[in-house]
């Protein structure tokens, strides 16, 4: 049995022993996190590592919620046991225990369901699941802030999939033909009662529909793979000493972009994991 059978293994032993938590009724303070606990309901038989993280951003945006009334603190010390006892059993998963191979990870799954929705809205195949997979990307990049401050590019593309979720949505509930899609809109937000309609009740494209339909229809336009872009994010090195060792935060962020390689290779996106290892050599090459 090679090493690869063996990880398959234990991931899937993980995901047999992991359930959903037992929590008390969410008090009307909190009713805000509802939709990123719903998020990892999503994922908690196929992704047990970003059903722990989508929690944990609940459980931090619910303690800026209400952390003094009985019902959210009974309410959110219940959540954080079950996020102690869950990641002393995913203490071996990298996606876990590591904060970069976690973001990397997430980022990268949301970006896929990102761009899956932005080939099909621009095909004009608006139907509920591209709905869905745009509300779950934004979810989902939204959760990424529990790791940091979210770069500029990250941030337009989380506003932009919210936005386009609750356009969709309302469009094809009242079926009116939906806007053409822009790259760049203002900030929106769902309203409540259409985030939980379809939230709730429609699933997301399967994983091997993903997969098939991000190598077939993505488009390059995408804008996180916007090489230009990308440089203006790293800083110019190759105009300072050729002997500069880097920063603890420049080194950071070319793990970083080796890290995004490596997730995006686990969906078989080889164009995303060639950008990023080509941005942790650009920036490594400047200072040697």
């Amino acid at each position: 049995m090679n090493s690869s059978t063996s990880l398959n293994i234990s991931h899937i032993h993980i995901l047999i022993s992991m359930s959903a938590p037992v929590l008390p009724p969410l008090p009307a303070s909190l009713k805000a996190v509802q939709h990123y606990l719903k998020t990892a309901t999503d994922y908690d038989s196929r992704d047990p590592s970003i059903a722990y993280w989508c929690r944990l951003y609940g459980l931090q945006q619910g303690l800026r919620l209400d952390s003094q009334s009985k019902e959210a603190l009974t309410f959110l010390s219940t959540l954080m046991g079950w996020l102690e006892d869950v990641k002393k059993k995913l203490k071996s998963e990298e996606t876990v225990s590591n904060e970069i191979v976690a973001q990397a990870h997430i980022e990268n799954h949301a970006l896929n369901l990102f761009h899956w929705a932005d080939s099909e809205d621009r095909l004009q195949h608006h139907n509920k699941n591209v709905v869905k997979a745009f509300y779950s990307a934004g979810m989902l990049l939204e959760v990424c802030s529990t790791f940091g401050e979210l770069n500029e590019e990250i941030g337009r593309q989380k506003t932009y999939a919210k936005w386009r979720a609750a356009h969709l949505h309302k469009c094809i509930k009242s079926g009116e033909t939906p806007e053409a899609p822009a790259p760049k809109p203002d900030e929106q937000h769902l309203n409540e009662s259409e985030s939980e309609e379809y939230a709730i009740n429609n699933p997301e494209p399967s994983g091997s529909q993903l997969n098939h339909d991000i190598g077939s229809r993505r488009e390059t336009k995408n804008a996180t793979l916007n090489v230009s872009e990308e440089q203006q994010e790293v800083p110019t090195y190759h105009q300072e000493s050729p002997n500069k060792s880097l920063t603890a935060e420049q080194m950071a962020q070319a793990q970083k972009f080796c890290k995004y390689a490596a997730s995006a290779l686990t969906y078989e996106d080889v164009s995303t994991a060639i950008d990023n290892l080509e941005k942790a050599l650009r920036l490594l090459k400047c200072v040697n």
